[in-house]
């Protein structure tokens, strides 16, 4: 089982960012880490001694803008509540902005992973995008993980947004790679209903850069960092060999987790088949009764199927088809029979002996193959 703890706070909302988060006072928060820590204490009730947990991932929001004590608070309590795998992956995405005199506190607590949003190393770029933070406080908050002992570290870059060229790029690639990171991020802009960025561009089709553009930047990325030595293992993610995310990719081969706080989800075993839930989104009704959920579903067979496939082709190894007939009794070709062919005809997946990968084509047009897997 993996843990996922959503702390929906931050300083100030980034242009691009659709995330259920957002400003809010020290009342608030403390209301907030209170009810999160009860929502916690009950669901272990229900969940704790089922297995230990392999991974916790606190994201958010920005979970560096809570106090030490707050932080501590909320770890202690998983600790107390669920059993923790003695190699577990346990992550936290910071602001380098908000970090600052916390790295030292986060390592000793237990947090073995951090995740750091930088974005880019433009000032100009990064002033686009609403960041907070400057590159010269990444780099101290990255000396001072490191000076931690944090020996796994991820950073966020952001790529095909207007004004970043291919050589502004190059030198956000160059400069992080430099620093030997463990793991690299790379999503390509995508624009959301209710930022700043759908208000502005929300009339344009498609990638804001144009899609021959995006691609362009993709590709460089890729071809940039398999040359300095990450593995491309998904399709906006790299890693230095056995660094890949462990809980991310959980999510991807449908593992089960479990989500607590604001909106957060959880796909967790049910009798008649998986269980998918969300908690409400609403604050005040998550401080109230941090139980209350918004959505809640058994998936069906052929939901499972779907998500298995589809999630499955965000990584480079692909689905598993050995795997899919043990888990599900039938074969992915006796399912897809017909797709499969047309897919692999267009130039768009790889059928192996053992697996169903998508081919560099596909990656372009993953959106495409993904709705051809669904009924």
């Amino acid at each position: 089982m993996q843990l996922y703890v959503h702390i929906p706070f931050c300083l100030r909302k980034c242009n691009y960012c659709d995330f259920l988060s957002g400003p809010a006072d020290e009342s608030v928060r403390e209301q907030y880490v209170n009810a999160l820590i009860k929502e916690i204490t009950q669901r272990a009730q229900l969940f704790g001694r089922r297995g230990a947990l392999s991974t916790i991932y606190f994201g958010g929001g920005t979970p560096s803008v809570l106090t030490v004590r707050q932080l501590e608070s909320i770890f202690n309590v998983i600790g107390k509540e669920f059993r923790i795998d003695r190699s577990a992956e346990i992550t936290i995405e910071v602001n380098p902005g908000s970090a600052r005199d916390k790295v030292h506190f986060l390592a000793n607590l237990g947090f073995n992973r951090l995740s750091i949003g930088l974005q880019s190393i433009h000032k100009s770029e990064l002033a686009f995008l609403g960041r907070i933070h400057s590159f010269e406080d990444f780099l101290e908050c990255y000396s001072d993980a490191r000076q931690s002992g944090f020996s796994n570290i991820n950073v966020d870059i952001m790529t095909a947004f207007p004004g970043q060229t291919e050589n502004s790029l190059a030198q956000t690639i160059e400069r992080i790679t430099q620093l030997e990171c463990e793991h690299i991020s790379a999503y390509s802009l995508s624009i959301e209903k209710g930022t700043p960025f759908y208000e502005r561009f929300n009339d344009i089709e498609g990638p804001v850069v144009g899609e021959e553009n995006e691609r362009k930047l993709y590709w460089m990325t890729v071809d940039m960092l398999k040359d300095r030595g990450y593995r491309h293992y998904e399709i906006s993610n790299f890693a230095k060999p056995g660094y890949e995310s462990r809980h991310n990719s959980g999510y991807w081969k449908r593992e089960y987790y479990l989500g607590v706080g604001l909106g957060a989800s959880s796909c967790i075993p049910a009798p008649t088949g998986d269980e998918r839930n969300r908690n409400t989104t609403d604050m005040a009704a998550y401080l109230a009764d941090p139980l209350t959920k918004e959505e809640s579903s058994v998936l069906t067979k052929d939901e499972m199927i779907e998500e298995t496939i589809y999630l499955g082709l965000r990584m480079m190894d692909g689905v598993d088809t050995d795997k899919f007939v043990k888990r599900f009794g039938v074969t992915v070709r006796s399912l897809y029979g017909d797709v499969i062919d047309d897919l692999a005809a267009q130039g768009l997946i790889y059928e192996g002996s053992s697996s169903l990968t998508l081919t560099d084509l596909g990656i372009d047009y993953g959106n495409y193959v993904f709705s051809r897997f669904l009924k």
